[in-house]
Order: C-alpha cells, then sequence, then structure tokens
C-alpha cells in the first residue's frame, strides 16, 4: 500500500468517525413525543447548547420547535453557566401564520417582557427574585433547568412568559423511580412542580441528569424522550 492510499484511507476513517459522534459542544439534545391520553399529538425537537452570551458572558442556550396539528412553537431561552435566566423568544404560528410572538429580558432583578398577538400589544416588567426558572406551556425543555431539592422539598419563583406573571412554586423530591424510553426502563429521579392552584407537574431525571419524561397529570399530556439520552 502506497504511503499516498494509507493517507487517504486514514483520512475517510477519520472522517466516517466525525460522522457517527454527536455535534461536538452539544449539552443535550433530542426529541420528545408529546401524547394525551397515550395518543401522539405532537413532538418537541430540542438542543441545549454553550453560547457565549449577549453580555458576552459564557451561557447556554435552549432551543426547541415543538409541532402540534394545530400549531407550531418556536422557542429560545438563554441562561448564565448558573443557569440564572438572561433572555427568552418565542414565536408561535398557526396554519403558516404568525399568531404570537413574545421577547423577554432579564436583568437588574427585573423581567420586561413584550408580547404581540392578535388583541394587540401587551408591554410589563416586574421583579424577579433570585433562583427563578421560566416555565411556558407547551415546552417542555425547560423543565431541565428546575434544580432539585436540597431536602424533601424547596419553594423557587416561576416565571410564566406568556401569562406575564410570577408564582411562588414548590419542587417536591418523589423519589426514585423507572421511565420506559425506547422499549427500555431506565432508573430515575422523580420530581414534582406544584405551582399555586395546579395539580403537580411531574418531570424525571436520569442518574447522569438527562431530562426523561414531563407529565401534566391536569390535562392528561405526557412528553416522553423518543430514544436514549446521546443516541
Amino acid at each position: 500500500m502506497t504511503r499516498l492510499l494509507a493517507a487517504l484511507l486514514l483520512g475517510l476513517a477519520c472522517l466516517a468517525a466525525a460522522a457517527s459522534r454527536p455535534p461536538q459542544g452539544l449539552v443535550d439534545q433530542g426529541i420528545f413525543v408529546i401524547a394525551r391520553d397515550g395518543n401522539e399529538i405532537g413532538r418537541e425537537e430540542f438542543a441545549i447548547r454553550p453560547v457565549t452570551g449577549g453580555r458576552g458572558e459564557g451561557g447556554v442556550q435552549a432551543v426547541a420547535a415543538v409541532r402540534y396539528r394545530d400549531r407550531e412553537l418556536r422557542a429560545a431561552l438563554e441562561l448564565t453557566r448558573e443557569h440564572v435566566p438572561v433572555s427568552y423568544q418565542l414565536d408561535v404560528t398557526t396554519g403558516g401564520r404568525l399568531t404570537q410572538r413574545l421577547t423577554g429580558q432579564f436583568g437588574r432583578g427585573r423581567f420586561s417582557v413584550r408580547l404581540v398577538n392578535a388583541s394587540g400589544e401587551v408591554a410589563r416588567e416586574f421583579p424577579v427574585p433570585p433562583g427563578a426558572v421560566v416555565i411556558d406551556d407547551d415546552i417542555f425543555v425547560q423543565y431541565y433547568f428546575v434544580p432539585r431539592p436540597r431536602g424533601a422539598s424547596d419553594r423557587i419563583p416561576v416565571v410564566r412568559p406568556r401569562q406575564t406573571t410570577l408564582a411562588n412554586a414548590e419542587v417536591r423530591d418523589l423519589g426514585m423511580d423507572t421511565v420506559t424510553v425506547a422499549g427500555r426502563g431506565l432508573p430515575a429521579e422523580h420530581y414534582a412542580l406544584v405551582l399555586p392552584g395546579e395539580e403537580g407537574r411531574e418531570f424525571w431525571y436520569s442518574r447522569s441528569g438527562d431530562l426523561l419524561k414531563i407529565a401534566l397529570p391536569g390535562s392528561a399530556i405526557t412528553a416522553t424522550r423518543l430514544a436514549l439520552p446521546g443516541h
């Protein structure tokens, strides 16, 4: 074998190996299958990746494209490396037409949000205490950033962008459980997020910290990973 041929074969082997690896720099990516009463009603494609950030500091961005039969949502949540929210953007389209757009910025202990829809425009600003998380209805990757309680339960502030409100919620540790992903049962840490006046929203992490499943018992909706983390 000549040196040139050997070099070419080595290069092809390297390219093939690179193609088989997940994209570099991603914290996590995957698809959630969204179901109601066990029947699929939509899917969420998500990715969590490192970013430089609008403030020139390192952080992460969680992006999601959520497709239901009657609408599509595209969301982008930027956070610091400590998972403190920095900005949030959301577009909702129905029948191919943009029907709602939200842009929000966090800074100096406040959240400034602008929401435009068919009814007009709403702009609001309100204080946000330290430790707040963003939870938007119909977006599931955001549960990745809900902090685990230090004991049986913890209180955390929750920003609900489209309602332009702040809620004082409780996170409860429900112990170990098993979640089935792609036909395989995985040990999972089980938690509940309880918002005032609502049933608890449950979610499960793998032992390595991957978000596996979210359940909204009040609406019989679940969102479960289509494939095992890293696949």
